[in-house]
């Protein structure tokens, strides 16, 4: 029951914001990550999932590299967007906008994806890219959620555009030390085990 009434309390908050935006700008395809944000409930991590699947694709076809590159334009072509969007709203940062999850994780996977090629350059195979990957989403969406320390100082403090998108950027670089510490502990723990 409390689920229902959440999802209506979501469904309301989205038509409103779909009132106040014109749906078929590029502006909006953009902030929603062409409608990925408008999936209720938890559109942020609707909008993360969107963003890895982006990711995936794009190095299949290219390299981490270009994945970084892509998370730096995403990050600067969201500023704009969400800028735009903001605008026309009577509310700062709704759930909806998405772009700055997508621009973060992107972020994220491009430093993921370098070392899954390091590991494979390695022979270290198996499942230990699936959980790298899994374990960085995992640690991004309670980032983001949670807002901790510097990350919900940020979103608190910086207002408009910038305020959407840097906390999302933070929550990612928190992601990548704390996912970094863990492959260093656990990789070092398999060493020692293997002698």
């Amino acid at each position: 029951m409390m689920l229902r009434a959440r999802y209506q309390s979501d469904k309301i908050k989205r038509d409103a914001f779909i009132k106040q935006c014109n749906p078929r700008s590029f502006d909006f395809q953009i902030a929603t990550w062409f409608g990925s944000g408008l999936i209720i409930p938890a559109p942020g991590t609707w909008g993360t999932l969107g963003g890895i699947i982006f990711s995936t694709i794009l190095y299949f076809f290219t390299n981490p590299f270009i994945l970084f590159l892509a998370s730096i334009i995403l990050f600067w072509v969201g500023l704009q967007s969400v800028k735009r969007i903001e605008e026309k709203l009577d509310n700062h940062d709704p759930s909806f906008i998405v772009i700055d999850e997508v621009a973060a994780i992107v972020f994220i996977m491009s430093l993921d994806f370098w070392l899954i090629d390091w590991l494979w350059d390695n022979a270290i195979r198996g499942d230990i890219p699936a959980i790298i990957l899994f374990i960085s989403f995992l640690l991004f969406r309670f980032y983001d959620a949670k807002k901790p320390w510097l990350i919900g100082i940020a979103d608190r403090k910086i207002k408009g555009a910038w305020g959407v998108m840097i906390d999302d950027l933070i929550a990612a670089i928190f992601t990548i030390i704390t996912a970094l510490i863990t492959f260093l502990v656990l990789y070092i723990l398999a060493m020692f085990n293997m002698h």
